[in-house]
Formats: structure tokens, sequence, C-alpha cells
């Protein structure tokens, strides 16, 4: 018996709750969980929706940024490919300018070249000329030379011949 015993005391001692007080406690939990949601969880459900169209946007921005980055990339290689491209383009009519230019001066130079020998030739013949002249000139001064001492001497035909021979020898080495 001890064991009912024991069983009665704790139904008495408060092994059941009172109806009271168990009805006082659910009716101030379902107030306070009223009040909780009027003034804690619609304003916690405000934020947080807030937060989530906060996270979206800037996930949507992020997004948008990281296409236009490679939109902006894909612009950037072009305009690079372009401009590598100009400049291949640059460095080939510069090329071709320069070997335009070394062939001219190089025609130039030959045309100024031919000219001066030409002028030389020229020149050369000139002098040849004129010395020819000058020889002609001095053989005739000394044939007239020769001619009067012959005249003066009037010498046998023996020593006109060796007279003649020596003109001829001294015009020779002249």
């Amino acid at each position: 018996m001890d064991i009912s015993k024991r069983l009665s005391d704790l139904v008495q001692g408060g092994l059941f709750p009172n109806i009271i007080t168990f009805l006082t406690q659910i009716i101030s939990t379902l107030i306070l969980f009223y009040f909780l949601k009027r003034l804690v969880w619609k304003p916690m459900q405000e934020f947080l929706a807030k937060r989530s169209d906060a996270i979206v946007g800037e996930l949507e921005g992020a997004k948008k940024a990281h296409l236009e980055a490679e939109s902006m990339k894909l612009k950037y290689e072009n305009d690079l490919k372009s401009a590598q491209d100009k400049a291949g383009m640059i460095l080939e009519n510069a090329r071709v300018q320069a070997l335009e230019t070394k062939e001219g001066i190089i025609s130039e130079a030959q045309r100024e070249a031919e000219y001066k020998i030409e002028k030389a030739n020229k020149q050369i013949l000139l002098e040849k000329s004129k010395v020819e002249q000058e020889l002609k000139n001095q053989a005739i001064d000394i044939a007239f030379s020769a001619a009067e001492k012959l005249v003066n001497e009037n010498i046998d035909d023996d020593k006109n011949r060796r007279l003649i021979d020596k003109f001829i020898t001294e015009v020779g080495e002249q």
C-alpha cells in the first residue's frame, strides 16, 4: 500500500494540473502569441522580405555587372585586335614606303653617278682634244723651227735627212 499512498499524494500534490492555472496559462500564451505576431512577426516578415529583395537585387545587379564586364572585355579584346591589325598595317605601309624611298634614293644616286661619269668623260675628251691641239701646235712650232734651221743653214741632203730624223725623235720624245 505504500505505493498507492504515494500515488494519491502525487495526484493531489500536483501531478495533474489545476484547471484554472492551466486555462490562465493557455490564455496568456495565446495573448502573448497574438501580440508577438502583431508586433514582432509581421515587422520581422517585412524586414526579411525587404532583405530578401535586397539580396536578390544585389545578385541581379552583380549578374548584370558581370555580363557588362564580359561584353566590355569582348569589346576591348576586339579593339585591341583592331589596334594590332592597324599597327601591323601601319608598319607594313612604313616598310613599303621605306623600300620605295630606298629605291628612289638608289635610282637618283645612279642617275647622278651616270651624269657625273658622263660629265667626267666629256671633260676628259675636252682635255684630250686640248692636249692634242697643243701637241699639234707644238709639233707645228717645232716643224717651223726645224724648217727655219734648214733654210738658215743650207745644208746638204744627208745633213737634212739627219736633221729631220733628229726632229722626228725630238717630237716623239715630247
